[in-house]
């Protein structure tokens, strides 16, 4: 007779047979979501616009904040078709919109 507290313990550990945490288990059965939210898709329109429009009237502090926002929304992208380095590359442009976008409300201010 098996109680029903033990009915995956064999999804309970891992290739060794070693127990894995309830976090790692929880997270190994959620499937990893690809691609970019109808919420992400239009921020990423409404930057593009704001974009354009502030190139045509030349108002620089607020392209590189819109540059910045696009830079950190292409990580994903980077993890997704670069391989083994997309993860060094998504951290550098982590790093590099975050300064960007630094730069651009020192500017602002300045």
């Amino acid at each position: 007779m098996r109680y029903r507290w033990f009915v995956r313990e064999e999804e309970r550990t891992d290739e060794f047979g070693n127990p894995i945490s309830r976090a790692v288990h929880d997270e190994a059965l959620q499937p990893r979501k690809i691609g970019y939210a109808r919420g992400e898709l239009l921020a990423i329109a409404m930057a593009v616009v704001i974009l354009l429009y502030e190139w045509v009237t030349d108002d620089s502090p607020l392209i590189f904040v819109c540059v910045s926002f696009l830079v950190h929304e292409m990580r994903p992208l980077a993890l997704q078709f670069l391989g083994e380095y997309g993860k060094p590359v998504s951290n550098m442009m982590l790093g590099f919109s975050v300064a960007l976008f630094i730069g651009a409300l020192v500017w602002t201010f300045l």
